[in-house]
């Protein structure tokens, strides 16, 4: 894994997503506690004042309150939905663990943790008709490449490195990665000398994914 093309600075790029993050966490934690807020105010009201004593205030913290507390609820599940749904991000996993996972989410894995993490911007197209390409990444000074996922427990041969070189022209890109879980044959690893492309097998994949170091 010797020839490079991509130079980056990662802290550069992590630091906008974590503070995104962290704005839309002060935000939940806000609407959760106005929702609270809210059904106390309501309560104290009708316990001081009884059901009787219902106005047109009772009704809009009423309502305010089921509001907010929708809001809330569907916040929190889909924030401790995408911790459980990606747990693969605070450890990385064992070959037959990237075995066990969906195509989709071992793309997502590789986005995650072989290049977001070393702070290139990264787009997954596996929701797309993306003509062969899995993962986009792109480093500071707008270079970019094709990444292609494969999880094989086989081999990847020569024809499929050639096509991943004939989609490397055509759109343009700078470099080109096959990730796969599989093996790499002789043949691929030949024809892809000295080009551009850069090929990563299952036992590669673990050992990358141990640390944020250069590919």
């Amino acid at each position: 894994m010797a020839q490079r093309t991509f130079y980056f600075d990662a802290p550069l790029w992590k630091t906008p997503a974590r503070s995104r993050s962290g704005v839309l966490l002060v935000a939940l934690l806000t609407i959760t506690l106005g929702w609270v807020a809210l059904y106390v105010w309501l309560g104290w009201l009708l316990w001081t004042q009884g059901v009787a004593s219902w106005r047109a205030l009772h009704t809009v913290l009423l309502f305010a309150s089921i509001v907010l507390g929708v809001v809330a609820v569907l916040g929190w599940r889909g924030r401790l939905a995408g911790k459980s749904g990606r747990w693969w991000r605070k450890r990385p996993l064992t070959l037959e663990q990237l075995h066990a996972l969906s195509p989709g989410g071992f793309e997502a894995y590789v986005a995650e943790r072989l290049f977001a993490q070393r702070g290139y911007r990264v787009h997954n197209t596996r929701d797309t008709k993306d003509g062969g390409i899995d993962v986009l990444v792109m480093d500071q000074y707008g270079q970019s490449a094709v990444v292609q996922c494969k999880r094989y427990r086989g081999t990847v041969g020569a024809a499929v490195v050639r096509d991943l070189y004939g989609t490397m022209i055509h759109t343009g890109a700078t470099f080109a990665y096959l990730v796969t879980t599989g093996a790499i044959s002789d043949d691929a690893r030949r024809w892809a000398s000295g080009k551009p492309i850069e090929l990563i097998d299952g036992p590669q994949l673990v050992e990358l994914t141990k640390s944020d170091g250069t590919l």
